[in-house]
């Protein structure tokens, strides 16, 4: 077994990555006792391994979950397990980490510190001496990536660049963009928030890649305690009971076979498969040694989610001509965050998608309602047929926002905004 404070030669020794199972887990991500907590520090030390102290002992740590929007209220996969963070906290403090870091950008418009106040963490970030990182506040350096396909220039947050280690600490579920959110897709939260819509597209996942050869975690961590399967990564559902920790130093071979795990052939990833094509990583499971619990055992094959918004909702009908995934993801998102919500009414909606350089008006019902021409390849024929016109509207964005769809849904049917 290959321990995590050696060097790895990637030509002569194959990744390792160690899982941690228990058939029973007590506890949930928003509702655990001493016990639990207990519980769950233990699988993440045996998970981190013997050489964990080593890798940051005297160094500062930075530790990055994924905290796209933490709810208190609501506890589910989402979000990285408060009780891993807890248990990562603690062993770095023990180890005698010179300095100890949690941070994230999460997404749809919340701050830094606004994730922070809904985590809840104050008392063990106390407990640790360890603090929050806010790299919405942080300036950004423009930094050169000459091996990248999509930008070869990044906004990096300069906060980032102090850190000695980089702890990455995703939760394990499906992505109805990129297939899989995993220790790759997690360091997209390391992303200024204006840069990332402009990769919300089709070059999303190249763009992951190509973010990999300037960022790359010394250690990940997937947080399978709780994962999400369904119409993930926000409106999923929980499989509460996949109870496992999935730990390497290859970001890569982490992902391929936390991938697996969830059912998937890490092949069918394009960013794990092009992580690997281009040496970041491995991603063929005959190559990587499996460290701890067994993997076929394991294995469910996750309920995928559903990208298209076609037919899916009463009332609502979409009509898409060459959209992207972009747009496509944008719209599915804001669709179930309405209907778990309760918001989503039955009052007739008309959605247009794509429709660049159409020669004809798309074919309406006649019980349209309100007309939605979705992002920017959508504006000609928005200003062609529909501007001016009462209860249209155009949502800019490559691609929007799903909130700004939400928002403008609410307006529209008079409904209290989020």
């Amino acid at each position: 077994m290959m321990a995590w404070g050696e060097e790895i030669d990637e030509l002569r020794m194959p990744s390792t990555v160690r899982i941690v199972h228990r058939d029973f887990v007590p506890g949930a991500p928003g509702d655990f006792s001493a016990e639990s907590l207990l519980a769950v520090q233990e699988m993440t030390a045996l998970a981190l391994g013997n050489q964990f102290a080593d890798l940051v002992r005297d160094r500062s740590v930075l530790i990055k979950p994924n905290l796209v929007r933490p709810n208190p209220d609501f506890p589910t996969a989402t979000t990285t397990d408060s009780r891993v963070l807890i248990a990562i906290l603690r062993l770095c403090r023990d180890a005698g980490a010179r300095e100890i870091g949690l941070g994230d950008k999460p997404g749809i418009g919340l701050s830094c510190r606004g994730a922070e106040k809904l985590l809840g963490l104050q008392d063990y970030l106390a407990e640790t001496n360890a603090h929050f990182v806010y790299f919405d506040e942080s300036e950004e350096v423009w930094e050169d990536n000459p091996q990248a396909r999509v930008c070869d220039k990044v906004p990096i947050p300069s906060e980032l660049r102090r850190w000695e280690i980089l702890l990455d600490v995703p939760k394990m579920k499906l992505h109805m963009h990129v297939g899989v959110s995993l220790g790759i897709k997690n360091l997209f939260g390391l992303v200024p928030e204006h840069f990332r819509m402009k990769h919300h597209r089709e070059d999303l996942q190249r763009f992951l890649v190509d973010y990999l050869y300037l960022v790359k975690p010394d250690l990940t961590l997937i947080d399978g305690l709780w994962a999400l399967e369904g119409q993930a990564p926000i409106c999923g559902t929980p499989v509460k009971d996949f109870n496992l920790l999935v730990a390497s130093q290859d970001v890569v071979a982490a992902d391929a076979v936390g991938a697996w795990l969830m059912g998937y052939d890490p092949a069918e990833i394009a960013m794990i498969r092009m992580a690997a094509a281009e040496g970041l990583g491995v991603a063929d499971l005959s190559q990587i040694n499996i460290d701890g619990a067994p993997l076929e055992p394991l294995r469910r094959f996750f309920h995928r989610p559903v990208l298209s918004s076609q037919d899916v909702y009463p009332g609502i009908d979409v009509m898409v001509r060459g959209a992207c995934v972009g747009c496509l993801s944008s719209l599915r998102h804001a669709l179930d965050r309405l209907n778990l919500a309760g918001k989503l009414k039955d009052d007739p909606q008309t959605i247009l998608l794509g429709m660049r350089d159409q020669a004809q008006s798309p074919n309406l019902k006649n019980e349209q309602g309100n007309i939605w021409c979705y992002g920017n390849c959508s504006l000609d024929l928005f200003i062609k047929q529909f501007e001016g016109t009462e209860g249209a509207q155009w949502l800019k964005g490559c691609p929007p926002h799903f909130m700004d769809f939400y928002r403008a849904y609410c307006q529209a049917l008079g409904l209290d905004p989020p």
